[in-house]
């Protein structure tokens, strides 16, 4: 509690931008609790962080006292967009206020819309969000310790509490155990529809990242076919006749290692294929 003549902070209150059910502005703004209160359509980002050296997602750990979710697993990074900001601004000082990280314009990738619409907390809190929904990709991953977590001071009206944290912890997870925990409806996970609107985050990692293995045959097949084949002649090689004989066996040899190789190749295309 805040001792007497001790002075309140003030109280910021944030405003969005009120949408239409299709996503258009309308002008109006509100504040952001009745916004949730009254369902109305709103924006907002959503920033992912994937390493592509380990093939992992970012996650953030909601904070045991937010209003929406606590406690539970969560994107690297999100927030509305606040009244008058645009999507790109916001996504850089979510990143920035939530993680304490910084990355340039050009390192937010914009993968897709994504319209939430939920009702939770026994009907109290209705989320009517559009959210840009943001990929940046880095090649190692970043200690954990160098995320500084957002710690906000803020008075909550509904509390005798002056502080509010938006993030308590952070972990790195494989995208196919994340996919994976959404789909089995995994509880330590904030939902989402792995198989609906938001399975485009996942099209886009195994489009990039597990390539075809029939393309990749077909490739090296064509890159094969592109060579000429050679009549080795004994007398044109000033090759004795032993030495021809060892010479024809050794690319016979040559061609079976080949044609092992392709049905291998072909064996862990299938096997990819039913493990996924």
């Amino acid at each position: 509690m805040v001792g007497m003549g001790t002075a309140a902070p003030e109280v910021q209150v944030e405003y969005l931008d009120v949408l239409t059910k299709a996503g258009a502005h309308t002008g109006v703004s509100k504040p952001r609790s009745l916004v949730h209160k009254e369902g109305d359509y709103h924006r907002a980002v959503h920033v992912w962080i994937y390493v592509e050296s380990t093939g992992q997602l970012l996650l953030q750990k909601r904070a045991d006292c937010k209003e929406s979710w606590p406690g539970l697993w969560d994107i690297s990074s999100a927030g509305h967009i606040a009244a008058g900001d645009t999507s790109l601004i916001t996504a850089r000082r979510e990143l920035q206020e939530e993680l304490g990280i910084n990355f340039p314009d050009d390192a937010f990738e914009i993968l897709f819309v994504y319209l939430q619409e939920c009702v939770i907390n026994d009907g109290t809190y209705i989320n009517n969000e559009y959210n840009d929904v943001y990929l940046v990709t880095i090649l190692e991953p970043l200690p954990l310790e160098a995320f500084s977590l957002q710690c906000t001071c803020k008075l909550l009206k509904r509390e005798t509490c002056w502080q509010e944290s938006e993030v308590s912890d952070v972990k790195y997870i494989a995208w196919r155990d994340y996919e994976e925990a959404l789909r089995t409806n995994n509880s330590a996970y904030v939902p989402f529809d792995a198989d609906g609107q938001y399975g485009l985050l996942f099209k886009t990692l195994r489009r990039r990242y597990e390539p075809d293995v029939k393309v990749q045959i077909n490739s090296l097949q064509n890159q094969l076919g592109r060579y000429v084949p050679v009549l080795l002649e004994g007398e044109l090689a000033e090759l004795s006749a032993g030495d021809t004989l060892a010479l024809s066996y050794t690319i016979q040899a040559a061609e079976i290692l080949e044609r092992l190789f392709l049905e291998q190749a072909c064996c862990i295309g299938s096997w990819v294929k039913s493990s996924q």
